[in-house]
């Protein structure tokens, strides 16, 4: 298990998370934003740095580092001035073919956002997707049986110290069909202007995609953000051709945006906020519940493909997992 902190570096545990060991104490920066492992041979590790939420507090990265021999040593690979990193995708053919999703800055503006690509192990980076100066990419997942196709989320955002900016008509997902060469803006039944966006891939039919939206249009429903007039949950049939929207809920969309769909039941979703919030029916109803047993705040779920009554869950509280589908 590999674990990166947004100011605490990166731990990793070889027996299940009972004991743990830093392995990025030596480098230069300890904000983390993502780790991807290449599955073919997990001694290949990818970190990303540059904590990828937004709070005021939030501390920026300086770029991507590689490990061939399992965390053992590190390598900077460039993209420093990305300055927040928020996913890493590797392609599960290719160990030198790996994708970033880049935030950027969150306190000026600055061109390094957006999705970049290498095919060279890092040696040099193409940037495959870029929208503006304010608008970079907060999550990115693979089709899991095309590595060519690939999805993006854009966000465009912007704190001061008087104030926080963030959506706009700039912002939604992307996709690209052949390795991100090009990319078509996905507008089918999403909301115009958009915040922050997560997303997943069905494991069992990669044609239905799912995404919490935070959208401003037309305002928030209750306290604290929990719900949107126009985003919440959407999923796609079709690869992303058409959407159409399933529920209100947002949970705090600038501090969470993270959606899971179980591999085996596309009934059973995630999402997270200041509780873990479960669907059993495909998003349309939520629950909640989980966090009267554990901290709050939820920031990463893994979901075992191999059994998925088996997640991992990242608080601001710690690392749990759960046996028994979050019971």
């Amino acid at each position: 298990v590999w674990i990166g902190f947004g100011t605490g570096g990166v731990f990793k545990s070889g027996n299940a998370g009972t004991t743990w060991s830093t392995v990025f104490d030596k480098q230069p920066v300890a904000s983390i934003g993502a780790i991807a492992l290449w599955q073919k041979n997990t001694d290949v590790v990818w970190v990303g740095t540059g904590e990828a939420n937004s709070r005021n507090s939030s501390s920026w990265g300086g770029g991507v580092f590689r490990s061939a021999d399992g965390g053992g040593t590190w390598k900077p690979v460039g993209l420093e001035a990305t300055s927040t990193i928020s996913r890493i995708v590797t392609d599960p053919g290719d160990s030198n073919t790996v994708y970033v999703a880049a935030l950027g800055r969150l306190w000026g503006e600055s061109p390094e956002r957006g999705v970049f690509k290498t095919t060279d192990g890092g040696k040099s980076w193409a940037h495959v997707l870029k929208v503006d100066a304010r608008s970079g990419a907060v999550d990115l997942v693979m089709d899991p049986g095309d590595s060519n196709t690939l999805y993006a989320a854009i966000y465009t955002r912007l704190r001061h110290a008087w104030a926080y900016e963030d959506g706009s008509t700039a912002g939604g997902i992307y996709r690209t069909r052949d390795g991100g060469k090009t990319w078509t803006r996905l507008t089918e039944g999403l909301p115009t202007r958009t915040g922050r966006i997560g997303l997943d891939v069905y494991r069992k039919n990669p044609r239905e995609i799912f995404a919490v939206i935070d959208s401003d249009q037309g305002g928030t429903l209750g306290g604290f953000e929990e719900k949107s007039r126009t985003g919440g949950i959407f999923k796609s049939d079709d690869g992303g051709d058409h959407w159409k929207r399933l529920s209100e809920h947002t949970p705090r969309p600038f501090y969470y945006g993270q959606i899971r769909v179980q591999p085996d039941d596309d009934q059973r979703l995630y999402v997270l906020g200041e509780d873990v919030l479960i669907s059993d029916d495909g998003g349309r109803t939520f629950h909640g519940g989980v966090t009267e047993k554990l901290h709050g705040d939820c920031h990463a779920l893994w979901v075992d493909p191999a059994n998925p009554d088996h997640l991992m869950l990242g608080t601001d509280g710690g690392f749990y997992v759960s046996w028994d589908r979050a019971a």
